[in-house]
């Protein structure tokens, strides 16, 4: 068992005097060390009507609706203490404010990982990987961090700590509470600590990389090594600017020789002049392009998500190239065809505002089944819900609120459907 922190779990936050979510500051920071802290400041702003939004690395302050207000920030910064790692029951439990490149140094120790693409690891914390519920294009192949959570302790506005799950991969008793906070961005709690089945890791890894001239010939051959026997660990389709060109990159992983033999098979179903990148140089590669899906935007353009099932991706894709050069200019294009999702960065220059940002949003939702904006400048926000029209079964979700956070103490008016 390892316990108690080193300087690379450890998440110190020196920038606290500049810090701002969605443009909001001015707001104090408490840095509670333990469940119980959390508990009681949670309690405090409960009786006293205030509004608390929890904060880790600050890898993502921008991601969901302008906060309707915030009196003050917890900082997870302390809550960053492996709690129990057992090598050889394949489990851990790390407190949410943990650095998520921290935690995969202290795994590949033994050889084992946290299988998840994260776009900046050395700042992004346990806690907010749950509660943003991003994954990166590895999600194909390893599913997303709701898929290995088997425990979680969490602090609520009643001034309880709750705990779901355990140690036990294949525990059942609550399995299901602690999924309810992937993805929820700490409006039913604040996550206190989280427990994981890890997994080793893979043996050996390449990646095939093929560039095309147009967009149609590159998901045409994306198209054709989803529907082969590679079952790959990630593929993509990306491309920078409306003109490409673009690049199809397919992932896989297991023995060497396996590997080696699908990775030619990959080139064959590509075609083209494709070039191979295996080892430590395929995990450069899949590094530098999941940094680039970073949830930020700069002064005139927006990041945008749209999804579809994946049979329709490509169809998807083709309309929302049309519909984007109506309202701005393509600055980047990820696709996910065996994910059905398409990441997308536009700028739509001075003329751009919460109108304009809308009619984008509502033009590309005739074209796929979800859109949302994961980042956008602040003022284009306004009374915008940017996750767009609440999904089925959404009244469950509006439950879980008022039954955990009654009073709307955290995170108040930044999750879907303004809860």
């Amino acid at each position: 068992m390892r316990s108690e922190a080193g300087s690379a779990i450890a998440s110190p936050n020196n920038a606290e005097h500049l810090l701002t979510i969605d443009g909001v500051g001015g707001f104090r920071v408490e840095h509670p060390s333990a469940g119980p802290d959390v508990s009681e400041i949670l309690a405090d702003a409960a009786a006293r009507g205030l509004a608390v939004a929890p904060v880790g690395g600050g890898t993502a302050l921008g991601l969901g609706n302008l906060p309707e207000r915030l009196d003050c920030v917890v900082s997870t910064a302390r809550l960053n203490g492996i709690l129990a790692y057992e090598p050889a029951d394949l489990t851990l439990s790390v407190g949410a404010g943990a650095y998520f490149a921290g935690v995969q140094a202290l795994l590949s120790e033994h050889g084992q990982e946290l299988p998840l693409d994260v776009a900046i690891p050395e700042k992004a914390t346990i806690g907010g990987l749950i509660a943003t519920g991003l994954a990166g294009p590895r999600r194909l192949g390893s599913g997303t961090l709701r898929d290995l959570l088997i425990g979680i302790a969490v602090a609520h506005p009643s001034g309880t700590v709750t705990k779901a799950g355990g140690m036990v991969v294949k525990n059942v008793t609550g399995f299901d509470l602690p999924r309810l906070y992937h993805g929820s961005l700490g409006t039913l709690g604040i996550i206190i600590s989280a427990n994981f089945k890890i997994l080793p890791v893979a043996r050996f890894e390449s990646s095939v990389l093929t560039t095309f001239p147009t967009l149609d010939v590159a998901l045409e051959s994306a198209k054709n090594v989803r529907a082969s026997r590679l079952q790959p660990l990630a593929l993509e389709v990306t491309g920078e600017g409306a003109n490409g060109p673009w690049l199809v990159a397919v992932r896989l992983a297991g023995r060497e020789q396996s590997v080696n033999l699908l990775a030619a098979e990959a080139r064959t179903f590509l075609g083209g002049d494709a070039e191979t990148r295996s080892g430590v140089e395929s995990q450069a590669w899949w590094k530098d392009y999941t940094r680039k899906q970073a949830v930020d935007h700069g002064a005139t353009d927006v990041f945008l998500r749209c999804t579809s099932r994946p049979s329709a991706t490509a169809t998807m894709t083709h309309m929302a190239m049309t519909t984007i050069a109506q309202h701005g200019e393509l600055v980047r294009c990820d696709v996910s065809p065996g994910l059905g999702a398409v990441l997308i960065r536009v700028d739509l220059g001075i003329s751009g505002g919460v109108q304009v940002l809308a009619a984008l949003r509502n033009d590309l939702l005739c074209r796929a089944e979800r859109v949302t904006v994961l980042a956008a400048p602040s003022p284009w926000k306004v009374g915008l819900d940017v996750w767009g029209p609440p999904p089925p079964g959404f009244d469950v979700m509006r439950s879980l609120k008022e039954e955990f956070d009654p009073h709307r103490v955290l995170n108040p008016g930044r999750f879907a459907g303004f809860l």
